[in-house]
């Protein structure tokens, strides 16, 4: 796949979500609280500080941010998902931006960015230089993603879950083997200090657990962009044995997550908004 064609799987996924946004403000579990407490100790997430939240959704972490105290400029390309944004948090302190990030028309200083399971949807090569023109010098950059199961922790619902996608999505990695994007440090610490705009990167990596339902994985893995692209019949088939696992399992099973969060400092150089 060369980077054109990589560029349109990319615009096409990350819009996939606003087609079904109520299955994802239903699908996707919170943030732990242990993210924002990192934002806050670090960061200086608090009353009065301006945040820029890059790819809001639905508001997983824009209500948490808003409960901080902060005044929050939040960007989201998806207009169904926005408006689920602005129903469920709208305020005084809450400006909600429909638009891509690349092309939103915003004017900074910003105490801090944040990007919640979507800066890989954004540009790598014009991202980050655009965020610290915006982030004030001083200010921070934090970027985290949920990953849904933990190679190091293997289940008996991740190993049954395998055989399903190896039936239906045969080119996909075992969990076992699989290997996190997020958790490629290398290659997110040199995106987040492209251009000298942001140094003093800190990688923490949090473990907890889900608790799943047969509703609650259908709804959750609906929103998987490799599931929500199979045939609508595979897609169905997936779906039915998920939650028949789950069934057997006791009608609920622990999955294991892990949240993994990038901090970035702004460097003090006096950039020109």
């Amino acid at each position: 796949m060369n980077q054109d064609q990589a560029d349109t799987v990319r615009a096409a996924r990350r819009m996939s979500f606003n087609a079904n946004a109520d299955v994802y403000q239903r699908g996707r579990p919170p943030y732990p609280a242990a993210v924002f407490d990192l934002l806050a100790e670090r960061c200086g997430l608090g009353p009065g500080s301006r945040v820029l939240e890059i790819g809001a959704g639905s508001g997983l972490a824009t209500g948490v941010l808003l409960a901080a105290g902060a005044r929050v400029v939040a960007v989201e390309p998806g207009e169904r998902l926005a408006a689920l944004l602005v129903g469920e948090h709208g305020c005084d302190r809450l400006e909600v931006c429909v638009s891509d990030f690349e092309t939103a028309d915003l004017s900074g200083e910003f105490d801090l960015a944040v990007a919640a399971t979507a800066l890989h949807w954004v540009d790598p090569v014009t991202s980050t230089e655009r965020i610290g023109r915006l982030v004030r010098p001083g200010g921070w950059l934090a970027a985290w993603w949920n990953e849904f199961g933990d190679a190091r922790r293997p289940t008996l619902f991740r190993d049954r879950l395998d055989a399903v996608y190896h039936d239906l999505l045969p080119g996909e990695t075992g969990y076992r083997d699989s290997r996190s994007q997020a958790l490629d440090t290398d290659r997110w610490r040199r995106q987040l200090t492209a251009g000298g705009f942001f140094g003093d990167v800190s990688v923490e990596i949090i473990e907890w657990q889900q608790t799943l339902t047969p509703q609650t994985a259908r709804d959750q893995w609906s929103t998987f962009p490799n599931i929500a692209e199979l045939a609508p019949s595979d897609r169905e088939q997936f779906l039915t044995r998920l939650g028949s696992i789950i069934d057997e399992l006791g009608g609920h099973v622990d999955d294991p997550r892990l949240t993994i969060v990038y901090t970035a400092r702004r460097a003090g150089r006096p950039d020109v908004i």
